[in-house]
């Protein structure tokens, strides 16, 4: 057998059990006694393959691959273009880039790039901000993967500290120049009209989804529709998300069982990767808050404009972005702390459960700066270091079983 050949042969094996992945988590959403009707939608969204080619068909218009959220995503709508997050929670797809990689890569890009290598090429624009060292090496990971990446990368340099005045004026600069170069991939550029009309859609979803996290700190919204209903922004038209959103909310009416509410904070998750959401569930534990990009962080922030001109929104959203973002990439990033701080008392947050992929260095040393802070302040903390395998669910099952006892003291 050819080397050809086998590859094609591990990649359709590949493209077999990630798509077996999904269909498993879906079953077992769609099984659940709080399903309801409202939430076929956002299971249904994931029924097909996660392509950026399945994605342009739904919502028919062209799409731009993001590698992180902290690209704004209203200045991709403004010009005519899709955001799409790189599927990145198969564990099937990872197994098939592993080989060409460090044995310690981080979970989340090596099952990007194994997602990629199923296709061969990536054929649509791809933006990638620096927001870490794994990031910053995606494309050359991808060569070793043998993955064709034909289409044209924008690099956004994120400056790594907040209150600096010339690094949000870096960051000014980094947003014009993802504008010119959506500008030069749509030929045209979007009237100021447009751009408002853009923010206005934006501001619209997260009015909507600012009410799922109110019905999520009341312990109405179990973690993992939650969860579900956040990766799949990126799925389908934002319209078509948010009026399907709206419509879901009746459906929370119910609390959602487990009275041991935990704030979930570190790396994300992403589906069909729920194992930790489902252990939390099974030890008693209701996740009333968390700070992950694949999840409540979803919008960084609300955009604020004082100055209606084109340059005053270019201004709004690059500070938005940057000062919203508790990734801690940031040198200072005391915000993160705040934000757990911060969750109003309704939530009754009792503990922290901290999740850090393998090879996720960032979080891993970020642990450690919150651990010592929030025990000091009284609340329980867990730090639990996995991957997508499911090997070590027992053992983690445990442990938070264990935390669980703790809250109750």
């Amino acid at each position: 057998m050819t080397d050809s050949n086998r590859q094609a042969r591990l990649r359709a094996k590949a493209r077999e059990k990630t798509l077996a992945e999904t269909a498993a988590e879906l079953i077992r959403l769609a099984a659940r006694p709080d399903y309801k009707p409202e939430l076929a939608y956002f299971l249904d969204l994931f029924k097909e393959e996660l392509s950026a080619s399945t994605v342009a068909r739904r919502v028919e218009r062209p799409v731009v691959a993001v590698m992180c959220f902290q690209a704004p995503l209203e200045l991709f709508h403004a010009f005519g273009f899709h955001p799409f997050k790189i599927f990145s929670g198969s564990l099937a797809a990872g197994q098939l880039a592993a080989p060409h990689l460090p044995a310690l890569t981080c979970p989340m890009l090596r099952s990007a790039l194994g997602t990629l290598e199923m296709e061969e090429r990536a054929d649509c624009p791809l933006v990638i901000p620096t927001t870490c060292d794994w990031v910053v090496k995606f494309p050359e990971m991808a060569r070793m993967s043998g993955i064709t990446l034909s289409g044209p990368i924008h690099w956004l340099e994120l400056p790594h500290l907040k209150d600096s005045p010339r690094a949000r004026e870096r960051w000014l600069t980094e947003i014009t120049g993802l504008r010119d170069f959506l500008a030069g991939l749509s030929g045209c550029k979007p009237t100021r009209q447009r751009l408002l009309d853009s923010l206005a859609s934006f501001q619209k979803a997260r009015r909507v989804f600012c009410q799922l996290i109110e019905a999520r700190r009341l312990g109405l919204v179990p973690a993992v529709w939650f969860f579900l209903i956040a990766n799949s922004f990126f799925l389908d038209r934002l319209e078509s998300w948010t009026t399907a959103l709206e419509a879901a909310l009746p459906a929370f009416q119910r609390p959602a069982g487990p009275t041991g509410s935990v704030f979930l904070s570190g790396s994300p998750i992403y589906f069909p990767n729920f194992k930790l959401l489902h252990l939390l569930e099974e030890a008693g534990l209701t996740v009333a808050a968390d700070d992950l990009c694949s999840s409540e962080r979803l919008f960084p922030a609300h955009v604020a404009m004082d100055d209606p001109s084109e340059a005053g929104f270019f201004r709004a959203l690059a500070e938005s972005y940057h000062q919203g973002c508790l990734c801690p990439t940031f040198g200072d990033n005391e915000r993160r702390i705040n934000n757990i701080f911060g969750v109003p008392p309704s939530a009754d947050i009792k503990g922290v459960v901290f999740h850090a992929l393998k090879g996720c260095h960032l979080y891993d040393l970020e642990s450690l700066a919150l651990e010592g802070s929030l025990k000091a302040a009284g609340l329980r903390f867990l730090k639990v270091e996995t991957d997508y395998a499911v090997e070590d669910s027992r053992n983690l099952q445990t442990r938070l079983e264990a935390l669980r006892q703790t809250l109750r003291q």
